[in-house]
């Protein structure tokens, strides 16, 4: 391989920024293959539960990249549900129409207005939107954060009310899909639990990269740039378990020091403690991002995993260890339980855990 310093000017890995353009978007390939199968086989609705703090963004900006309207004849509008938690349902349905009606020229207002309330939404306006101004297209709404809207039936937007009438006019409609992208468990979510099991289905998984795909993410961004050693390809894999946005980090800052030391090809010295230090300090806003999105309690039973696993002492003791073990592991793909107790999977983190926050005497 020709190595110069031009082919060096540009780091090609993205960290700390949401990718927008799926040819940068490495990894993902199971997921898309998983949602474009879905539609082949004319399965109405998707269910994509994204783990916390995985690149879910990223996703989801490129998500429609793969589904181009010359090869799949799909027109996807995208929605979060985030800031509308404590909305009324006629509020949010008005700022879906808006946005189905904005992906395309012209619609007339009389048919925009026809959205004025939830039946009106379903019944009237999505089947006119879709048969008369698409062409021929099929519509898909992805719709992120949807476990925000909870499913009290009490509440003024119940997320069960407003998937009720999802599932009642996909099956109305032909050309009409869905993918509802969520965080929490689905056993938190009756009603979605209870969908999968009446289609004898399971949501699809967004997690942690396997070997496969986390290799392709290392090697591919740097191509005609920078070659990558089996043995340092398993050190990054060591350190980042797969993690999306960590491997990112580590390999950017591998390419400066190769490109600093003029190295063609990485070796696992090339990923040594200097580059693990760098790594943490450049990530260190993302990292404690991890951190923060906890409780008190899971803090502190995270930051005792990492110590324990450092010194190989399993059994510290902490109030109510067994509890917030069992919901970080459903929850987060950092942590898992084995015959030997808890470990962190992501052993950049419990390096970046024990450095920056190691347990005192009173927490021991």
């Amino acid at each position: 391989m020709n190595t110069n310093h031009s082919n060096f000017a540009l780091n090609p890995y993205i960290f700390g920024k949401p990718i927008y353009n799926k040819d940068q978007l490495f990894g993902r390939e199971e997921t898309i293959e998983q949602i474009k199968n879905n539609f082949k086989d004319n399965i109405k609705i998707t269910l994509l539960h994204v783990q916390r703090r995985i690149g879910k963004t990223s996703l989801i900006n490129c998500l429609p990249q793969f589904f181009t309207e010359e090869q799949d004849d799909f027109k996807f509008v995208t929605f979060s549900f985030q800031s509308y938690k404590h909305k009324p349902r006629t509020e949010i349905l008005d700022h879906l129409a808006d946005d189905i009606a904005g992906t395309i020229d012209g619609l007339p207002k009389q048919v925009r207005e026809l959205a004025d309330n939830e039946y009106n939404f379903f019944q009237i306006f999505l089947p006119k939107f879709i048969n008369e101004y698409l062409s021929g297209k099929k519509l898909v709404l992805l719709l992120d954060e949807f476990d925000v809207l909870g499913e009290d039936p009490t509440m003024s937007t119940p997320g069960k009310y407003l998937f009720d009438w999802l599932e009642q006019v996909v099956k109305q409609e032909e050309k009409l899909f869905s993918i509802l992208v969520f965080g929490r468990p689905v056993k938190d979510m009756t009603y979605l639990k209870e969908f999968l099991e009446k289609e004898d289905r399971e949501p699809i998984e967004v997690g942690l990269l396997n070997k496969e795909s986390t290799q392709n993410l290392i090697v591919e961004p740097a191509k005609g740039k920078l070659e990558y050693e089996s043995d340092a390809i398993n050190a990054i894999w060591q350190l980042s378990a797969g993690h999306p946005s960590l491997t990112q980090l580590l390999c950017l800052n591998i390419f400066k020091h190769c490109r600093e030391k003029g190295i063609e090809k990485v070796n696992y010295t090339d990923v040594s403690s200097s580059i693990v230090d760098q790594a943490m300090m450049e990530g260190e806003a993302v990292l404690q991002g991890f951190l923060d999105a906890l409780d008190e309690n899971e803090k502190l039973f995270f930051r005792a995993v990492a110590e324990a696993q450092n010194e190989d002492q399993p059994n510290i003791k902490i109030i109510n260890w067994e509890s917030v073990g069992k919901r970080l592991v459903e929850e987060y793909y950092f942590l898992e339980e084995n015959i030997t107790g808890y470990k962190i999977k992501v052993e950049l983190v419990r390096h970046w855990l024990v450095k920056k926050y190691p347990l005192s005497d009173e927490e021991r």
